[in-house]
């Protein structure tokens, strides 16, 4: 770059390269495709790289084409691109046929040309597999010609199929899984750039990959469909018991409702993610089934009124489920606060009548004080009239003259009474 060229922003070019991190795989009809859709943990994640590195070395150390978390591979039996994202590593395998229409499509399989203990140790767990053969579209065939040429490969019960693409080519699939362990689909093309049959195939893989993510909400989601009746049901019953009670068993009430926000939270924090994505990846599907442009033929069912009728379900019960498991967190929380605030009320009055007790107190001991300094002034000027007389006696007797005690006593109490009074009439005021 120029040296007159302003500084680049630190992610100017991540985010340029975002446009191109998804290319089309330039596909030629006849080919066949197999796909691996694996659900993987951080450490088969982590073993993904070494498997990869040891297929490569099998064939000869093949260099791969790294472009982000996508790469490419060409083994010359067969092209191999690997997509890691967030939640699952996608596999595709790419060769070509021999035959342009061929009789028996499925026969050749990618167990073939791969070590079998290689792909039976593919790190992570089969969420979704594809098989998929591209072919072109014959010239001088209609759409029922060749489903009725190539329906015996599909479960006729099953047999879907749709034309799509701008160019109008035919896909056919049963959306069942095979003894082999794939699900079947031919596609009849009539694009004529390569790019168009990538993007054609890759929209297809994309509906599929998505529609088994999004589905993986619903074994925990019929879960919860047992589980939050029933702790809507406690709910109900804390609720009316807090109606019903007069305070006496509140802390009780609320120890329950403690455990059962424990519960609903623990609920919310393992399914919240799952209900979350589940979401975008029906919002991904829908949205690949538009792009494909689907229209439907005569005769069989079309994709995609398969997949609406059974995902729109699905769709609908993880939404609701996930507004009713906030809605009960919600409930719960309105609850527990409206407990707590009788309680802290109940409190209130308790601790403010305990106020009152010990101001009652403090007045009585105020009181009794007051009374035992009254008492002072008759006791002390008692014993100090009785010391001062003492005490002139004695000095009477060292001095030898002749002393009145009770003329002492009589003389001396008042002015200590006196004296006494002034003492606690200054220590009040201070």
């Amino acid at each position: 770059m120029s040296d007159c060229f302003p500084t680049d922003h630190g992610f100017r070019r991540a985010i340029n390269d975002e446009l191109h991190s998804h290319p089309y795989e330039p596909m030629t009809p006849p080919e066949r495709v197999a796909l691996f859709v694996m659900r993987v943990t951080p450490e088969e994640r982590q073993a993904e790289k070494a498997h990869l590195d040891a297929l490569a070395a099998r064939f000869g150390d093949a260099v791969p084409e790294t472009n982000g978390n996508r790469v490419r591979y060409d083994f010359g039996l067969f092209r191999l691109k690997v997509e890691r994202h967030l939640e699952f590593t996608r596999y595709k395998f790419v060769w070509r046929l021999e035959a342009r229409l061929p009789s028996r499509p499925f026969e050749d399989s990618i167990h073939s040309r791969l070590p079998a203990e290689w792909l039976a140790n593919l790190p992570g767990r089969v969420l979704n597999a594809l098989n998929i053969v591209l072919l072109p579209f014959p010239e001088n065939a209609s759409n029922d010609s060749l489903v009725q040429r190539y329906a015996g490969e599909f479960d006729p019960a099953s047999l879907a199929g749709s034309q799509v693409g701008r160019s109008g080519g035919l896909v056919l699939t049963d959306f069942t899984i095979r003894d082999d362990g794939f699900i079947r689909m031919i596609v009849f093309s009539k694009a004529t750039l390569p790019a168009q049959n990538g993007r054609l195939i890759l929209r297809i893989v994309e509906v599929e990959t998505y529609r088994s993510m999004a589905l993986l909400a619903m074994p925990e989601t019929r879960k919860l469909l047992t589980t939050l009746p029933e702790v809507e049901d406690t709910l109900t019953r804390l609720t009316q018991a807090i109606a019903a009670t007069s305070g006496k068993v509140d802390e009780e009430l609320l120890d329950e409702l403690t455990q059962l926000a424990a519960r609903v939270e623990g609920l919310m924090a393992s399914n919240y993610l799952r209900l979350s994505a589940s979401v975008a990846y029906f919002e991904l599907v829908f949205k690949r089934l538009e792009e494909l442009r689907e229209r439907p033929i005569d005769k069989i069912p079309h994709l995609g009124g398969i997949l609406e009728r059974r995902l729109k379900p699905a769709q609908s019960t993880c939404a609701s489920v996930s507004h009713l498991l906030d809605q009960i967190s919600l409930r719960v929380s309105h609850t527990s606060q409206l407990l707590r605030t009788r309680i802290d009320v109940r409190r209130e009055n308790q601790n403010q009548s305990l106020l009152i007790g010990m101001n009652k107190r403090a007045n009585m001991q105020l009181r009794l004080q007051e009374t035992a300094e009254l008492l002072s002034i008759a006791v002390i000027p008692y014993y100090g009239a009785n010391l001062l007389a003492y005490m002139m006696e004695g000095l009477a007797e060292l001095r030898h003259f002749h002393i009145d005690p009770v003329m002492v006593k009589a003389a001396g109490a008042p002015i200590i009474a006196l004296l006494t009074l002034m003492v606690q009439i200054r220590a009040r005021r201070r």
